[in-house]
């Protein structure tokens, strides 16, 4: 191809600033992983996860890549050497993996913490550390082996030290026989770029542990500082499959190596592929039929527009960043687009690149030099789309930026506002202001709301003084859909009562933020001789509702369905909650006292979630201490 810079050569040539990290596959450097060594992830198996958040119904789509969620257990493993001891020690290094707040040399939080921002809380990557171990060779031996045989030398002999003490089945958190997360900390800094030691992911997929395989790894080498970005890449890299974002600049943490101390958020389109925020799918029609503007917030959501000749492989998708918090190292803020093509393996050659920035500032042909491209430092204010520069997207504004076959995508923008709290856009053309109803309540016919439902279901032991259950509302979840940080909930949102005919009921009847409902899920008042019997009380702040019954007015085995809502402007979030009583039913406030019983019989911990059987022989499962519901058969 003309005048194309080779992909190995440039990146030589721009190493010294950048210092990558790679992906190596069977010793060799590869732009993805190949589709053996791709990570996956089921959610529907192992990992610990709310009931709410397994229990949502609101639409998603599958992820491209790996999609963990809940709590995600890590395995670090640390090694050091005879010409370079351990420069921290092992307690120092889980709070620099784990810490809430972790600020040791300037970084800011924790790996843990990096994750749980950029995740809206959805994703807990939790390392557990073992270590030093004191290598067989002086560091230097293993950096100066060819290629990265010097690393393949290196991972199996601290796995094989390491067997007798971990449990490498712990790390299969989806239990398919595979582990997620093998780290490997190695004292003293990366040596040389593509050799030896050098930080990357790896493949160590023949080797057997405790029954399962010990499939992607990853090394990071500590020089003695902290900082938390090399971590976060190469976590990015073996967690979810993510590659390495070459001619993409500092727009997420797979491209440029922007801030060690505070890395950029992974970018959103990647985001929203992992259901961290949502997507909004955007159409032909909705771009010939102009509604109105949109709003969002920063992160907020991940606009979509998918090629509809290959709706599966290519889009342009768009969101607003803007530079403060995690994204703080970028030039400037407004609607960031992209164009991605899955059919292209990785971001191998500037000129076609599986994801790409769309500068606002130029047309982005191949031909236009690689510093337009890949921006140097890494960032430019005039990349993002807003008012008074860039305030319009089309194809005629934007010749290149077509689908990839070169037919025109038929996508505008326009009146692209101001970067703030928040910014708006037209999807088409001749939008009108947004109307001041949109912050009404959402039982003004005036603003279309979008509902998702969450379902949830709990099992709630007969009782003659109101005694309730505790169910989680997964309030990360629904920060998620609204766009705003947990701790907002309760001073933000609106909470209501639904009607069976989805009527939202803007009075209380229980207690505080709660309601009675009547057999049929209608809303009730307290009344020992009316039609109240169930009530759900919720507390925003912990986002959990207490459920209890009118005592003498259930039988084991009614069922009741009750639904609540939180609105957040135009998005409605609805609780729907099924409670089955349970017949005959004993609590047991000492484990010891009760092992003995009837064979079958159903134990239920306080939340009302299934725990286990009573076994053939009448004896209880092994459960820790604590007060539980037995319900006999």
């Amino acid at each position: 191809m003309k005048n194309r810079i080779p992909f190995f050569g440039l990146i030589a040539l721009m190493l010294p600033a950048m210092a990558f990290a790679d992906i190596v596959y069977q010793g060799k450097r590869v732009q993805e992983w190949p589709a053996e060594a791709m990570p996956t992830f089921d959610n529907s198996r192992g990992a610990p996860q709310s009931r709410a958040l397994m229990k949502t119904t609101a639409v998603t789509t599958k992820s491209h890549y790996a999609a963990p969620k809940g709590k995600i257990y890590s395995l670090t493993l640390l090694v050091d050497f005879s010409d370079q001891a351990a420069p921290v020690t092992v307690s120092e290094v889980e709070d620099w993996l784990n810490k809430e707040g972790f600020n040791k040399d300037g970084c800011n939080g924790s790996v843990r913490d990096y994750y749980l921002d950029v995740s809206n809380g959805q994703l807990d990557l939790t390392n557990e550390v073992y270590g030093w171990y004191r290598a067989k060779h002086p560091k230097s031996w293993y950096e100066n082996l060819n290629g990265y045989s010097g690393s393949d030398s290196l991972y199996k002999e601290v796995f094989d030290y390491f067997d007798p003490q971990v449990d490498f089945s712990r790390y299969d958190n989806d239990k398919n026989g595979s582990t997620e997360a093998i780290n490997i900390v190695y004292a003293g800094a990366g040596q040389t770029w593509g050799q030896g030691l050098w930080p990357h992911s790896g493949w160590s997929g023949n080797v057997i542990k405790d029954g399962v395989r010990l499939t992607n790894h990853q090394m990071t080498d500590m020089p003695g500082k902290f900082s938390i970005y090399v971590f976060v890449h190469e976590s990015g890299h073996m967690i979810f499959g993510w590659p390495d974002l070459y001619w993409y600049g500092d727009y997420c943490t797979m491209g440029n190596r922007a801030n060690d101390l505070n890395p950029v958020a992974i970018n959103d389109f990647y985001r929203a592929d992992q259901g961290w925020i949502p997507f909004v799918d955007i159409t032909s029609e909705d771009v010939d039929n102009v509604t109105g503007l949109e709003v969002t917030k920063p992160g907020e959501f991940c606009y979509r527009y998918k090629n509809p000749a290959r709706p599966n492989q290519e889009g342009l998708v768009w969101s607003y960043v803007r530079n403060t918090g995690r994204d703080k190292v970028l030039a400037g803020s407004g609607l960031l687009m992209q164009h991605y093509d899955f059919s292209i393996e990785g971001n191998s050659s500037a000129d076609k690149l599986g994801l790409r920035i769309v500068h606002a500032s130029a047309a982005g042909k191949s031909s236009d030099a690689v510093t337009d491209q890949w921006p140097s430092p890494g960032s430019t204010a005039n990349t993002f789309f807003k008012s008074g520069t860039y305030a319009d997207f089309s194809d005629d504004a934007y010749p290149a930026i077509r689908w990839y076959n070169g037919s025109k995508t038929g996508l505008k923008i326009t009146d692209i506002g101001t970067p703030g709290e928040t910014l708006s856009f037209c999807i088409g053309e001749n939008c009108s202001e947004p109307s001041s109803s949109s912050s009404e309540p959402a039982s003004s016919s005036s603003v279309e709301i979008t509902v998702q439902k969450i379902a949830l279901e709990t099992t709630l032991p007969i009782s003659d003084n109101y005694a309730p259950v505790t169910l989680d509302l997964n309030g990360n979840e629904v920060a998620s859909i609204f766009g705003i940080n947990r701790t907002e909930i309760e001073d933000k949102v609106e909470f209501y009562g639904v009607e069976p005919d989805g009527t939202l009921n803007s009075q209380t009847t229980g207690e505080g933020t709660g309601h009675w409902f009547d057999k049929d899920g209608k809303i009730a008042t307290w009344d020992p001789n009316g039609t109240s019997i169930v009530f759900s009380n919720v507390d925003l702040t912990t986002m959990t509702t207490k459920i209890g019954h009118m005592p003498n007015k259930v039988k084991g085995g009614d069922t009741f369905t009750v639904r609540q809502a939180l609105v957040y402007g135009s998005k409605q979030v609805t609780f729907e909650i099924k409670v089955t009583i349970e017949g005959g039913t004993t609590i047991i406030r000492n484990i010891e006292k009760a092992r003995c019983g009837k064979p079958g019989n159903r134990i239920f911990n306080v939340l009302g979630q299934p725990v286990g059987v009573r076994n053939a022989n009448g004896s209880l499962p092994d459960l820790p201490k604590g007060v539980y519901v037995e319900v006999t058969k």
